[in-house]
């Protein structure tokens, strides 16, 4: 008979494979998400009546769970965006087109990739009855269908739509329906309904491994070594600040993310060195997925459009610490004394990106320094940045999260870095 194993977005399978692993969806989980779920491949009396060997349920129940608002930020980061559901539903489409211009029979009006949503979405997954329906059940197809029985002439209009019968209840139904697009794209399709916001993707691979198909030590979480992406900053305090506010910000993608040298001393110290390492990896043709991260002042600026000169392979991306609407008007000191201006490109640092108000300095402010001809504009620093750098380092994890330290400015940072990061991660 053999053992399956499943991807499913509560009751509804996404993904089936029997007596081998089938695709590794580990990805979509990290290491926090493995858990014990009761099995319906597990005789539990079996156990209840052979106490001593209740030790293999640990394994036996082993699953990866995890809700789906928290697997859309990994697949968008991946490249799996509802553009590209809305691409992979108009190829089948097509190629159903194509083969029904062919057989007469066979011609039938499509639904457009938002009446495919709609259908998707019509019912939370969360109210989907799953009971088993039997086949000697009287008018079984229709009790089976439950709400979905309505909408049949819809589902006839689905691309490569058959006339299996292959299922038993509402959600088996949807299943075999409407889940046409591959795994991690059904999923966005889905988070189109906020009801299934909360609803948990699950890949119970214990019984599986329990059967002897697959070993345990291929199933994990977390992304593929060649999934993640390299951050290359201009500093040690850049990597530093951007890695913590990645692992508590943003946990549900940190593991995306590599850095050079965080917690040793940085190997190439400023914009110029950061350039000359990006010219280093194009001359060895790196295959690495690298991000190089450039502070948003005259010198950042500078180098970063030196690098996009060197026409920078799809796997490698080039950003400037992003512009805020906060920075146009900063209080500034130079040669004309004290004045408000528009920092942005000119003067903006990591530590911008912190709580600037301490109660022990004065207002920020930057100091303009020296003059970039390159560019046309002064370059400036700010004052007392260590401070605030070591401030920061001081709040705990819970402060950062719900604290009284301000986090806005750091949280534009690192979406503007993880919308970046999205644009050299190739779907493998």
């Amino acid at each position: 008979m053999g053992t399956s194993i499943e991807l499913c977005l509560g009751n509804v399978s996404l993904s089936y494979a029997k007596n081998h692993m089938g695709k590794d969806y580990g990805f979509l989980f990290q290491g926090s998400d493995l858990t014990r779920r009761k099995s319906e491949s597990i005789d539990y009396e079996y156990y209840e009546e052979h106490p001593e060997e209740k030790q293999e349920l640990d394994e036996f129940e082993e699953t990866f769970a995890r809700t789906l608002s928290r697997v859309i930020p990994r697949l968008n980061l991946l490249g799996y965006t509802l553009d590209l559901a809305r691409t992979e539903y108009e190829f089948l489409v097509s190629e159903s087109q194509e083969l029904s211009n062919e057989i007469d029979e066979l011609k039938k009006e499509y639904l457009t990739f938002e009446e495919f949503c709609s259908l998707a979405c019509r019912y939370p997954l969360s109210d989907l009855k799953n009971e088993y329906v039997e086949y000697d059940t009287a008018d079984r197809d229709i009790i089976s269908q439950g709400r979905f029985a309505s909408d049949v002439a819809e589902f006839d209009r689905l691309p490569w739509c058959d006339n299996s019968d292959l299922y038993w209840s509402e959600a088996s139904y949807l299943s075999e329906k409407i889940c046409i697009l591959s795994a991690e794209l059904m999923l966005q399709v889905f988070a189109l309904n906020e009801e299934n916001s909360k609803v948990e993707l699950t890949w119970e691979f214990g019984p599986i491994v329990h059967a002897g198909w697959v070993q345990r030590d291929e199933f994990r979480g977390g992304v593929l070594q060649k999934q993640k992406i390299l951050i290359a900053t201009e500093g040690t305090s850049d990597a530093r600040i951007i890695r913590r506010a990645l692992d508590v910000l943003r946990p549900d993608v940190a593991d995306f993310f590599n850095f050079v040298d965080v917690d040793e001393r940085h190997p190439f110290w400023g914009t110029g060195n950061l350039v000359k390492f990006a010219e280093g990896l194009l001359r060895i043709d790196v295959l690495n997925q690298v991000l190089f991260v450039f502070d948003n002042d005259a010198e950042g600026v500078d180098a970063f459009h030196k690098l996009k000169k060197l026409n920078l392979p799809g796997n490698m991306r080039a950003m400037l610490l992003p512009d805020l609407e906060e920075f146009k008007e900063f209080s500034t000191v130079g040669p004309e004394g004290v004045n408000v201006s528009d920092i942005n490109g000119r003067a903006v640092a990591i530590e911008c990106y912190l709580d600037l108000h301490l109660e022990q300095y004065p207002a920020p402010q930057i100091t303009w320094s020296n003059f970039k001809k390159d560019i046309n504009a002064w370059h400036g620093a700010l004052d007392y940045k260590e401070s605030y750098s070591k401030h920061f380092y001081a709040q705990t994890d819970e402060m950062l999260r719900r604290g009284n330290y301000d986090v806005s400015k750091l949280l534009k940072l690192i979406d503007t870095l993880i919308q970046e990061a999205g644009l050299v991660t190739a779907i493998v």
